[in-house]
């Protein structure tokens, strides 16, 4: 039965059709199985998968040219794990095509604030899990239902080969609506995709014969597929569409009857459409390069206009891990590549591993914030494993290093390591309980100063490199800096102002000799009580009022730190049952807001609010493949996302001013002169579903802590690397002593 089935399934696709002769649909039958939502992984994995396994296998045998699809590489491996013994027969169907591993990927994951490394690693590691276990891959990235898309994807998915993309999600409230039902979707580097953005519900039923022009009584959401792909090859000259039916969101199998009527519409298929049941990937592949020449184009955003807009804050935890163990794996990764050129074994299956782990906990309803509160702790302890995992890597390797470093030192030799890809100058923080002076690599002292139980200098290191630097015990030494009190600090190139409020009223320049603020830098309560999906969304009604609020004094204000290398003040405030304490410092060229917050406040999203003397319509967003710039806020895009900084360039193009955030991914401009950045999102329960969410009321209440900050700059490129380097500061291990051929650097 299996090698007859086999057969079928090779015959066809031997022959791929004429697209621009040959009117075809290519129907995909996919079980969508969130992996934790309103559940949590022990429900997915005892109940869930093997009903997706029972249930498919059982059609297999009654519907010779079913085919199903099925995404998330990471499902598979519980599948083998859990269910050893289906887990041969799902490979035997594999083999004989009716079963396809879909998606390319670990899983169906969030794409807004996963960096563009992760995604890679998505489509690395699921297509390389797919060629282990069956002997093939997935040609095309399948995620029918995350909640927006950002234009930088388009470029990463043609870089990883994926040939074409597919998703429904733009039926809910697309900021552009909806480009083209199949066509060309083209990222910031002219990398591009053929996309099916408009396939149909995935969960939706085949109720009628999809060849013919001919409705049903009573048809529901009927579409004329024949006139739909007629009108669609009338201009592009291609004739073929994509469409979805299956079932979601707990996995299984397409209802039968749709099954059954999909085989008897394969089997005769006498109408002018022909139709095709499909791998996800076949109509991706059956597009010859000179017919994707003639589809049409789209470049830019696929953002949603609400169901992007909350869930690029929802869950600060899960995105702060979610961060930090992307900066960490970069730092390990790269401190054992050093490591394995010294002789050091690389320590791949511990990095595959910790990677594995927080692939997982980028799942779409994990990482934009809209699982159940248990479902967070299954995921936090992957990623604690996970940071446990890179942390114990990038000391090894940096050890190994160390160990070829001169770190023969009069004090304490400290291994600093930079790793980032260019040479840096930045401050370091080192434990100590006394003064110390500090000498870098070739002798000379460097500035240093001690505060708050740590020793603090800065340190020039290579890119990707280590430096040995020798922290020595010294008496106190009795600073001045060039303006300090309670209501000013200043560097070489910052003036800093605090109002009696505790704001940042005024920041000056000294380099661009300009202030850069129109009115106070503030913390907004934003009021937040969407009708729907209060985790996902945000509307349009809330975003038009002011804010309800302001974080106000009296403010208790001190003086945090003061010496040659930073300058701080710390002010500590409370309002709407919520206390804030920022340690606002000047670190060399940037302006650094160190948060620590007890938020317990109801129905508002936390926005830094910088009102700034540059003026700009439009202001442009961090991809990390490229940039993109957007408009003002208005009823179709107003809350965005961006990755480490996003810029306003005043529109003379003479200077701007860079919002930098290390896990902060939503952000709106209300104005020509006003950016903010969404810190905490709290919503309210609207009149609409939100009351089945209710747990969400409370998202995000507890402590936490972040960082963010602003610099400037000249001209009009905005200050992309000081966001890196806040990001990814320069890291301190405190080494034994000893000679080594490498020198201190």
């Amino acid at each position: 039965m299996l090698l007859t089935i086999a057969f079928l399934a090779a015959t066809a696709t031997a022959t791929p059709p004429d697209l621009t002769k040959e009117p075809t649909l290519y129907v995909v039958g996919y079980a969508h199985l969130d992996t934790q939502w309103r559940w949590e992984y022990p429900r997915t994995i005892g109940e869930f998968l093997p009903k997706t396994l029972h249930d498919n296998f059982a059609l297999f045998e009654k519907y010779p040219h079913y085919i199903f699809n099925f995404s998330g590489a990471n499902r598979y491996r519980m599948m083998k794990q859990y269910y050893p013994a289906d887990y041969e027969t799902l490979k035997k169907h594999v083999a004989a095509g009716r079963w396809f591993p879909a998606g390319s990927s670990m899983e169906e994951s969030d794409v807004n604030s996963p960096s563009a490394e992760s995604i890679i690693r998505q489509v690395l590691y699921g297509n390389h899990y797919f060629r282990r276990d069956f002997g093939i891959a997935s040609a095309e990235y399948m995620l029918p239902d995350c909640f927006g898309f950002p234009a930088s994807l388009p470029s990463i998915l043609a870089h990883m080969g994926i040939k074409g993309f597919s998703t429904q999600k733009l039926t809910w409230g697309s900021a552009v609506g909806i480009p083209f039902n199949v066509g060309v979707w083209e990222g910031p580097d002219g990398g591009s995709v053929i996309a099916a953005f408009n396939p149909g519900d995935y969960s939706g039923d085949i109720m009628y014969d999809l060849s013919k022009s001919e409705p049903p009584p009573n048809a529901r959401n009927y579409i004329d597929w024949p006139a739909r792909v007629r009108q669609d090859g009338q201009q592009s000259g291609v004739y073929t569409d994509y469409h979805y039916y299956g079932t979601g969101d707990t996995g299984g199998a397409p209802r039968e009857s749709s099954v059954s009527l999909l085989e008897s519409i394969v089997t005769k298929n006498d109408g002018p459409l022909h139709v095709v049941s499909s791998t996800a990937e076949q109509m991706f592949l059956d597009i010859t390069p000179a017919e994707a020449m003639r589809l049409p184009r789209y470049k830019g955003d696929l953002e949603l206009t609400q169901h992007s807009a909350g869930s690029l804050t929802s869950e600060a935890y899960q995105k702060r891990w979610n961060r930090k163990n992307e900066l960490l794996a970069d730092a390990a990764e790269k401190a054992s590549v050093a490591a394995a050129l010294l002789g050091r074994a690389y320590p791949l299956e511990r990095l595959n591993n910790a990677w594995t782990l927080v692939m997982g906990g980028q799942f779409h309803d994990i990482a934009a914030g809209t699982a159940t509160p248990k479902a967070y702790e299954y995921s936090w302890n992957d990623d604690v494993l996970a940071m446990n995992q890179f942390a114990d890597v990038l000391t090894n390797a940096t050890d190994a290093v160390a160990s070829a470093l001169d770190t023969q030192t009069k004090g304490t030799p400290v291994v600093v390591y930079n790793p980032l890809n260019i040479a840096r100058e930045d401050i370091v923080e080192v434990p100590s309980d006394k003064a110390v002076r500090v000498l870098g690599p070739d002798g000379h002292e460097v500035r240093s100063q001690f505060s708050n139980g740590k020793a603090i200098f800065v340190a020039r290191v290579p890119s990707v490199g280590f430096a040995v630097y020798d922290v020595q015990p010294a008496k106190s030494r009795f600073y001045v800096a060039p303006a300090l009190s309670r209501r000013m600090i200043e560097n070489a190139r910052y003036r800093l102002r605090i109002d009696a409020n505790g704001d940042v009223a005024s920041i000056f320049d000294k380099q661009l000799k300009k202030e850069l603020l129109a009115s106070p830098v503030q913390l907004a309560f934003q009021t937040e009580k969407p009708h729907d999906w209060p985790a996902w969304n945000m509307d349009w009604t809330d975003q038009q009022k002011p804010p309800r609020g302001f974080v106000q004094g009296p403010a208790t204000v001190r003086i945090a730190e003061n010496g040659p290398v930073r300058v701080a003040l710390e002010i500590t405030r409370e309002g709407e049952g919520s206390k804030f304490v920022q340690t606002i410092r000047l670190s060399g060229d940037r302006i650094e807001f160190v948060n620590s917050i007890d938020w317990k406040t109801s129905e508002a999203a936390l926005k830094a609010t910088f009102p700034l003397t540059a003026a700009n319509p439009l202001a442009t967003y961090n991809w990390e493949v490229g940039t993109i710039q957007r408009g003002n806020n208005d009823p179709k895009k107003y809350e965005v996302p961006s990755h480490q900084w996003f810029d306003l360039t005043d529109r003379s193009g003479t200077y701007g001013v860079t919002v930098l955030s290390d896990c902060k991914y939503g952000s709106d401009k209300p104005d020509d002169k006003t950016l903010r950045l969404t810190l905490i999102y709290t919503p309210g329960l609207g009149e609409g579903n939100g009351r089945a969410y209710s747990d969400q009321a409370t998202q995000d209440w507890g402590h936490h802590e972040f960082v963010y900050g602003l610099t400037s700059h000249s001209g009009t490129h905005p200050a992309d690397w000081q966001a890196l380097r806040l990001n990814q500061p320069l890291i301190a291990f405190i080494s034994p002593k000893h000679s080594g051929s490498l020198g201190k650097t």
